[in-house]
């Protein structure tokens, strides 16, 4: 027998070497502990170069007083708005303060209500300014007069002329008044007339908020325009005289929003022509105004 394998035409099969397992390439190292003096000096050079980079852009960018831009002033100039801002020819453009711009503004300019600045590189500044609503008039201790807004504030010194066309506020008397500051009222009792009863003594602060309430509410309504004076001179009987052809009582400072409004709606109902007394006191009939056409004026 042969014992020689038969050629089939297929080399032989090899055995397969074992696969060697790949050492991990992954090589750990113990973490540096934290420098702290290392870090310090990282964080003061990126400074210094913030710093420098600063400082070099200040030197381009400065102020053109030219181009100090002015917008919303009607009561002053726009110089006198430019002039308060403090910002002046040369100034730095990017160590300018917005705040401080405004906040000088609207103490120099008592009609400023609020300022919005902006800067435009390479050197304009943009100023945006509003204006307060000056709407009414009220006398100190020694019967000078004075402009405020709804809020209080002293605006201006008026004169006969501005006296008239602006609603006066009767029945409580400032003191020590600036222009620029905040209302003060008198703690002395108003003079009530020899031919009137008594009215009960009335801290003046109070008699202040009250009729900074009635005009809050006047205002609210949009007939701030349309009102000749309010008196507070007595809380149980707030009055107004408008347009010079009603004396409206609106008895207490209760739902004087409401009182209001519900005097508005009875007017523009009434003609062009019409005029007398509202009672919106709401005591003798509740929610009900009362007109009478016998008379303008009514004790």
């Amino acid at each position: 027998m042969d014992n020689r394998r038969k050629n089939t035409g297929n080399p032989p099969r090899r055995k397969k070497a074992p696969v060697k397992k790949k050492e991990s390439q992954i090589q750990y190292t113990p973490a540096k502990p934290f420098n702290r003096n290392r870090f310090l000096l990282r964080l003061a050079t990126a400074a210094a170069v913030v710093l420098a980079l600063f400082a070099g852009m200040s030197i381009f960018f400065k102020v053109d007083s030219t181009k100090i831009l002015v917008a919303g002033a009607e009561k002053y100039t726009a110089w006198d708005v430019a002039e308060a801002s403090g910002v002046r020819n040369g100034d730095s453009l990017l160590g300018l303060s917005k705040a401080k711009i405004g906040a000088k503004i609207c103490k120099k300019l008592p009609y400023v209500d609020s300022v919005r600045v902006g800067i435009k590189l390479p050197d304009t500044v943009h100023i945006e300014i509003k204006e307060r609503s000056v709407a009414y008039a009220a006398s100190d201790t020694m019967s000078n007069w004075w402009l405020l807004n709804a809020e209080g504030r002293i605006i201006d010194k008026a004169d006969a002329a501005a006296v008239k066309s602006h609603t006066q506020i009767l029945g409580v008397k400032l003191q020590g008044a600036m222009v620029g500051e905040q209302a003060v009222a008198s703690e002395a009792a108003p003079t009530t007339p020899t031919d009137a009863p008594a009215l009960p003594v009335v801290a003046g602060k109070v008699l202040l908020e009250n009729a900074l309430r009635l005009i809050g509410a006047l205002e609210k309504n949009g007939v701030m325009g349309n009102v000749d004076s309010v008196d507070v001179s007595d809380l149980s009987r707030l009055t107004l005289v408008y347009e010079d052809r009603f004396q409206i009582n609106l008895g207490d400072n209760t739902k004087m929003d409401y009182k209001i409004a519900s005097v508005k709606a009875v007017i523009k109902k009434l003609g062009d022509y019409d005029q007398g007394y509202l009672d919106a006191s709401f005591t003798t009939h509740p929610a009900e105004v009362l007109f009478d056409n016998s008379s303008d004026t009514k004790n």
